[in-house]
């Protein structure tokens, strides 16, 4: 969107009767010299609902002690709530830290009394108004710290890491009692752009045993080389993923594979696939983490070490018609960042991903051509084509024909017609 739309967006509010000002990662963004996707805006105590309506429409979420407006205008996502105090200053200075607690009004004037704008410029995360007691009373914010060091390549101010670490070793009771869910949100977060840079900072800060212990009792467990240890071995895994996701475009499912590399070495003994699949599945769930991604990590740590041998293009056709055509990609790309980490021959996982890449191509070019099946004919076609009635054939046939696809046997309409009929014949 261009960058001034925000306060177009800021001016439609106001002229509703309420102040009104951008606040939160927008104001970062636009200070960076980035475009905000979605607007996090604060307004005077109001009604949202009757604000909603003279802005004609949108939904209003949340209980009596915060609730949000959610709404377009002019194309941008924005989300309104009421400040929390009497003045925008003090609303600021209950913001976490300096960084976000500026403000910009309508008139593109910035509200910046803790100086954010100066430490955004010199690459600095503070605690607002250096004041410790805003992690006292909310402990998630040493993650969120670490996350926004790591994800914006900026550094914690000495005072802010020193009073922070301080926290950690006096009261880590504190730590212990957040719930399992709010530490998996802000981890999800730090890990899906920069894995090894956040989970090196949450080692340094010595809070990885608060919410991953599997990990961090790593430590104690030697590699088979006996020159690291596992979880040395772990970050090294973490670098060579961080490098790789970092060359593509992203993707939302790429934090399956940085999941997997945190978790795919965990358990009492090296190498016990299966365990450390149950252990990551085991810490997703109870950090509420969406069931798309915690299958994709599970079949990544359970499958990545069969890549390592010569997979046939029918096997592969198997998994990724049980599994989904992305978890399986993951699974390969997976075993090849292991290798390149691990400094093992690549060869075989190379030319894995090689033989998968034709089977995806065949079955991408069927979806091409049928408008999103991986198949040419539909179950009722098999049955017109055979003159049989439904039953347990007609998906053995359906199954053996995604089979034919994915493997070349089968590549138009016209050929899946001719497998269907010689397949009812008990021809080959």
């Amino acid at each position: 969107m261009d960058v001034k739309t925000y306060l177009r967006v800021l001016e439609a509010v106001e002229a509703a009767g309420i102040r009104a000002w951008l606040v939160g990662d927008p104001v970062r963004e636009v200070i960076m010299g980035m475009e905000p996707i979605d607007l996090g805006i604060v307004v005077e105590p109001c009604s949202l609902d009757a604000l909603a309506a003279s802005l004609g429409g949108g939904t209003v979420e949340g209980d009596e002690a915060f609730r949000i407006l959610h709404l377009s205008l002019f194309g941008s996502k924005a989300s309104i709530a009421c400040m929390r105090a009497s003045s925008i200053e003090e609303d600021l200075a209950l913001r976490d830290f300096s960084m976000n607690a500026i403000a910009i009004r309508s008139d593109d004037v910035f509200v910046d009394p803790w100086c954010g704008r100066h430490d955004i410029r010199n690459g600095l995360i503070r605690l607002t108004g250096d004041d410790i007691d805003l992690v006292r009373s909310d402990p998630i914010r040493i993650v969120r710290m670490l996350r926004f060091s790591a994800e914006l390549n900026m550094n914690i101010f000495w005072k802010t890491g020193a009073d922070v670490q301080k926290f950690i070793r006096d009261t880590p009771e504190r730590i212990q009692n957040m719930p399992a869910e709010r530490w998996g949100r802000e981890i999800l977060n730090g890990i899906r752009r920069c894995p090894y840079d956040f989970i090196y900072l949450c080692d340094r800060y010595r809070i990885l045993p608060f919410f991953i212990d599997d990990v961090e009792h790593l430590k104690e467990v030697p590699a088979e080389d006996e020159k690291r240890n596992l979880f040395q071995q772990t970050m090294d895994m973490l670098r060579t993923m961080q490098c790789f996701l970092t060359g593509r475009k992203r993707r939302p499912t790429d934090v399956a594979l940085s999941l997997a590399t945190l978790f795919h070495q965990a358990g009492p003994e090296p190498g016990r696939v299966d365990a450390a699949a149950d252990i990551a599945v085991r810490y997703l769930k109870a950090w509420n983490i969406s069931s798309d991604i915690v299958n994709m990590v599970n079949v990544i740590i359970r499958k990545y070490d069969r890549i390592y041998e010569p997979v046939t293009e029918e096997r592969f056709c198997r998994t990724a018609l049980k599994y989904g055509f992305e978890a399986v990609q993951m699974v390969v790309d997976f075993a090849i960042c292991k290798a390149q980490s691990d400094k093992i021959d690549m060869e075989v996982p190379v030319a894995n991903k090689w033989k998968l890449g034709e089977v995806l191509r065949r079955f991408d070019d069927t979806r091409r051509r049928t408008e999103g099946d991986t198949r040419y004919l539909t179950g009722d076609e098999v049955l017109k084509i055979l003159e049989i009635q439904p039953g347990r054939v007609v998906g053995e046939i359906l199954n053996e024909l995604d089979m034919a696809v994915g493997t070349g046997i089968v590549s138009s309409r016209k050929e899946a017609t001719d497998w269907v009929v010689r397949r009812g014949a008990g021809k080959p």
